[in-house]
Formats: C-alpha cells, structure tokens, sequence
C-alpha cells in the first residue's frame, strides 16, 4: 500500500492548539456549536462545510465530555465502539494509518488501510471521569468483528492518546499472535518514537524530560 500524502508539517505548529481544544472542557471549533445529541447526519454536514481550523479538521469530532455525535455500534460496561467516519478527522486518520505501517513494518507485520477502523473510549473513574480516547484499526472487517464483539484480537493496533505538559503524545500497541510479537512505542507529535514503550511508563520513569 502506498501512503498517502500527509499535511506540510505546519500542521505541527497547529496541534497543541487543537489538541487544547480537543481535552479541555472548551472542545475544539469543529464540535462547540454543535447539539450534544445530534446525530451522524446533521453533525457531519456541518463540520465539512466550516467548523475547521485554519482549513484543518479538527483531530476528533467530540462534544465537551468527549463524546461523538453518534450513537456506538458497540458497547459495553467499560468500552464503546464508534466507527471512525464522522468522529476523527481525515487527515488526523490517515496519520495514523502511516505511522503504524511504518511501526508495523519494524516487524515484517501486515499493513493496515485505516478503512477498518473504530473510536473507542475507555470508561475511568479518575480525575473529571472523562473517557480514555483510543484509536483501533484492523486488517480485515472479520479481524474487526472478532476483536470488537468477542474480544478476540489477534492483531491489535490500537492507539490510546496521552495529554502530558500541555503536548499530545500517542501510545502505539501493535501485536501479532502468531509471530509472537507485542510491541508498545510512545510517539510525539511529529510521529518521532521517543520510547519503545507505553507513555505512561516512559514519562513515569522520566519525570523531568522536556516536552516535545
């Protein structure tokens, strides 16, 4: 699969801003007039047409509790499924899609599209309790259903988004059960590994570290 052609990196300069907009209680400009219970329709149309920053999508289309404007296609007690049309930005998608071929590739693993793919949030019961935001792509529609209804997941990329310092990082979980690999990596905002591990553990282990 050939990637496609990402943003100029001035879109960096933008994203801490976005990103600010995005977790904190005054949600990013794509979703702050919106009706908290609006649905797939009426949201996407009028996100497309200029709710955008600066001519960029907006990273996630979320209300202030960081919610989507449509209804799950799963969930349970801790968990929620949301397909990614019309809750994550395009580009934002197609970043990632690049950024785990790239890290997947380390392995010899399969490369994903990003056409099979789910917002999910985790529910926590820390802080203001607001959800965790992850990101889940799949090879397949089959390795989709599998892993979202069954829980049987045995090529997972998932990545959960982790606000440090006023700087997004990206916590990148690829894994491959029948080539034994399982794979943790901590990325920047200019998609740069700064660890071979989760986030949390990193910046555990490294308090004072500099943002990025």
């Amino acid at each position: 699969m050939t990637s496609s052609k990402l943003l100029p990196k001035s879109w960096f300069s933008l994203l801490l801003t976005l990103v600010l907009g995005l977790l904190a209680p005054a949600i990013s400009q794509a979703s702050s007039d919106a009706p908290a219970s609006a649905g797939g329709g009426s949201h996407a149309s009028s996100a497309s047409s200029g709710r955008t920053f600066e001519g960029i999508e907006p990273l996630f289309y979320l209300d202030s509790k960081r919610r989507p404007y449509i209804e799950p296609f799963h969930k349970t007690d801790a968990e929620e499924f949301f397909i990614c049309r019309g809750t994550i930005g395009d580009w934002y998608r197609r970043l990632n899609v690049q950024d785990f071929n790239k890290l997947a590739a380390r392995d010899g693993l399969p490369e994903v599209s990003g056409s099979t793919c789910a917002l999910q949030l985790i529910s926590t019961h820390t802080g203001k309790k607001l959800p965790i935001i992850a990101i889940q792509m799949f090879p397949s529609s089959s390795a989709m259903r599998n892993c979202v209804l069954t829980d049987n997941c045995p090529e997972a990329r998932q990545i959960i988004v982790y606000l440090r310092k006023r700087t997004l990082y990206r916590n990148f979980i690829i894994s491959d059960a029948k080539k034994r690999v399982h794979r943790q990596y901590c990325l920047d905002n200019q998609s740069e590994v700064i660890a071979e591990t989760s986030c949390w553990k990193h910046f555990e282990e490294n308090p004072d570290e500099k943002a990025h």
